[in-house]
């Protein structure tokens, strides 16, 4: 058992990386960029404030609403995920980690749908 809940660990940490690189991207893209660090593999002690800091700022940016809150809806996602993997590497539990899961699929669509947004309505 305990090789199958690494296995989810590991997956669960990889998906977590990619959420935050395309965080990164989509904060580069913004009409007000904001710098993150860019190496997929950050510790979450610097991930973590980096995160909450795009947060705060998805309502100073100069964009709709839906845009906005997709923005903070994507942090806050990744937050939570980041929050419950921490909870499931101390103790696993597999509701745990299908939340993680689930909070990775809510920031990854908010965060691509965003994406998508920002490439359509680029700047000539």
């Amino acid at each position: 058992m305990a090789d199958r809940e690494d296995e989810i660990m590991r997956a669960l940490a990889h998906s977590i990386s990619m959420v935050y690189t395309i965080l990164v991207d989509v904060c580069g893209a913004l009409p007000v960029r904001i710098g993150l660090p860019s190496d997929p593999h950050i510790p979450a002690a610097e991930a973590v404030p980096a995160i909450r800091r795009v947060a705060d700022l998805a309502k100073d940016q100069p964009m709709g609403e839906t845009q906005e809150a997709q923005l903070f809806s994507g942090c806050i996602h990744l937050l939570a995920a980041i929050d419950l993997y921490r909870l499931c590497a101390a103790e696993y539990m597999e509701t745990r980690a299908e939340g993680i899961g689930a909070n990775l699929f809510y920031a990854e669509q908010a965060l691509r749908n965003l994406a998508l947004w920002l490439v359509i309505n680029e700047a000539d």
